[in-house]
């Protein structure tokens, strides 16, 4: 899964390690520093994204709703189309 919003860009992936967890990936510790605690983050093995948060899945759907509860743009149009020209560029 690849999420784009207003924290960052992040991909969702299985952790092989653990399969009932699931891990957060951003190329920028920054980004998610945005959302976790910076103790929770730490450098995925031989990877890209470079930085990862490990959880279960449902943290993940709890941050979820956290995320959708901070949207608070008044225009979705306008918002859906930087979201769109972001994402053309991550997948160009």
């Amino acid at each position: 899964m690849v999420i784009t919003s207003l924290h960052g860009s992040f991909t969702v992936v299985i952790n092989e390690e653990n399969q009932d967890q699931i891990l957060v990936r951003a190329n920028n510790k920054e980004e998610l520093m945005r959302i976790f605690d910076e103790k929770r983050i730490s450098k995925c093995i031989d990877e890209q994204p470079e930085f990862c948060v490990q959880m279960c899945k449902q943290e993940f759907a709890h941050t979820l709703i956290m995320m959708i509860k901070e949207i608070n743009y008044p225009d979705f149009n306008k918002m859906l189309l930087e979201i769109e020209k972001t994402t053309s560029k991550i997948f160009a």
